[in-house]
This record gives C-alpha cells, structure tokens and sequence, in this order.
C-alpha cells in the first residue's frame, strides 16, 4: 500500500513538472513589475507618469486565450498613462487578426506605441503588419524615428528603432532634430542597442530575451538568444553610462512553448523627477 502512494506521488510530481512550463507558468503566471526611474530633467508635467511595458507576445505560438484577457486586465487595473510594446507582436502570418485586436483593446486603454522585433520580421510581411498598426487608432509605430508627446504644454520624446538583432535599426536617423536636453525615451526590441544609446537617451525599453525562458535554478538561463558580449541585460534594469535601461521578460514564448522560473511579465515603469 505505501509502495502504491509513493508511486502516485512520483506520478503526480511528474505531472505537475510538464504541466507548470507548458501551461500553468505561460499563461496563468503573469508578474506585474513595477519600476521607479528618476531623471533629473523630467518635466515637472511627466512626473509619475505612468508607463507599461509589453514585450514579445509572440501570437501564433501556442499559448491560451485566457493569457490574453489577464494581459488586459491587469493592464486596465493600472491605468497607464502609455502603453508600449517593444516587438515581436506575432509569430506567424496566422496570427495577424489576433494580434490586431489585441492591440486595438490596449488602444482603448490608452496610447499605444510600438516597435517592431525580428519575429516580425521574418514570420510576416513586415511592412504589411506595420500598415495594418498604423490603422489602428491611437497606435504609432516608429522605425527608425520619433515623436513628440505632449502633456500640459511640456513634451518628451519618444524614440523608435528597428529590430537591433537583425541590424535594422538606425539611432542617428531616429535621433535626427531631437533636442540634445530634452528627455529621450528610446523603444527598441533588443538590449543590443544599449553600447549605441547610452549616454545619448535618457531611458531604453526592450525585451527579446524572454528572461530566458527557461532558467534552471543556481545555473541560470539556458540560452539567452543575444551575441555574447550583451548576455548580461537577460532582464531587469541596468543603469550603462548615464542611461537607464530595462529588459523585459515578455509575454509570450518561441521555439518553444514552454516558460520556466521566467514567468511573463507586465513592466510599469514610472517617471519620477529627482527630487520629489
């Protein structure tokens, strides 16, 4: 008899095993993060200003829809002031109408900008997914490029790059007539941009890295899909000459389907003033 348990006891651990990276940590794990970052020449209109931060949702892999309305909900519970998604909408040509309305829910929440990543690119027809955006009301999607936001009569600035990781991006261009004192937010999808932007931006949003995906406990990730010299940014905030940068965890998954002790994340970063 207690040879018996012991065995549904195995069977069950070995269960759970599969199912926690497969379904549970993907889709019913979501951690909301909330990041506080000071610069000293912030608007004094901007502060607490309120931004989140999706990352690599990756539509088209397998995933639950119930992923999706956490993602929503809990973006609603925190009322940005800003939405942007740092690339790697889709991960198939299947995935365009999916994604699409994803987007244009966050829309309705608030202003949505977003870059894209090298998923989108080599999965869809970039420029296609990149008209369907723009469509959307309320949605920008910069390359290489940038724009003013407005609040009570005092503006930074938003900057968008193409995909680092497949050498597409261009920060001379997107930087071209930005004012060298004014706040620069710079969207990119990989932390690769990070040697180029620092000290040249004041804050850098990326993802791309997933946190790894799959990290094993006292080892670390087992891949971290960046060029050697860059594995450090796995997630998280980093501060590289004079320029704060955060990583992303991400949404979704590629390759495969599986998150483990790298859970989704949703990133609110917020906009302080030194000094208050």
């Amino acid at each position: 008899m207690l040879n018996v348990k012991r065995k549904i006891i195995v069977l069950l651990l070995l269960v759970m095993l599969i199912l926690y990276p497969l379904i549970i940590e993907p889709n019913f794990i979501i951690v909301i993060t909330i990041v506080e970052v000071r610069l000293k020449n912030l608007p004094k209109n901007f502060n607490e200003f309120k931004i989140v931060h999706l990352s690599d949702i990756h539509f088209g892999e397998f995933h639950l829809k119930v992923r999706n309305d956490l993602v929503l909900n809990k973006v609603r519970e925190v009322k940005p002031d800003l939405i942007v998604l740092t690339g790697d909408i889709v991960s198939n040509k299947r995935s365009i109408e999916d994604a699409l309305d994803f987007v244009r829910k966050l829309a309705s929440i608030a202003r949505v900008i977003i870059v894209l990543g090298n998923w989108d690119h080599s999965s869809v027809a970039a420029d296609v997914l990149l008209a369907r955006l723009n469509l959307i009301e309320n949605v920008t999607v910069l390359v290489n490029s940038h724009i003013i936001f407005s609040r009570n009569g005092e503006v930074v600035y938003l900057i968008g790059v193409d995909d680092p990781y497949t050498y597409r991006s261009n920060l001379t261009k997107a930087l071209k007539n930005v004012p060298r004192d004014s706040v620069k937010i710079l969207l990119a999808h990989s932390p690769q941009i990070i040697n180029e932007a620092a000290g040249k931006v004041d804050l850098v949003l990326t993802g791309h890295t997933h946190g790894g995906q799959v990290v094993v406990p006292f080892i670390g990730p087992l891949f971290v899909p960046l060029p050697a010299r860059f594995r450090r940014y796995t997630h998280g905030l980093f501060l590289v000459n004079g320029t704060y940068m955060y990583v992303s965890r991400g949404i979704g998954t590629s390759v495969l389907p599986i998150r483990f002790f790298a859970p989704p994340e949703i990133t609110v970063i917020i906009l302080k003033k030194n000094g208050s």
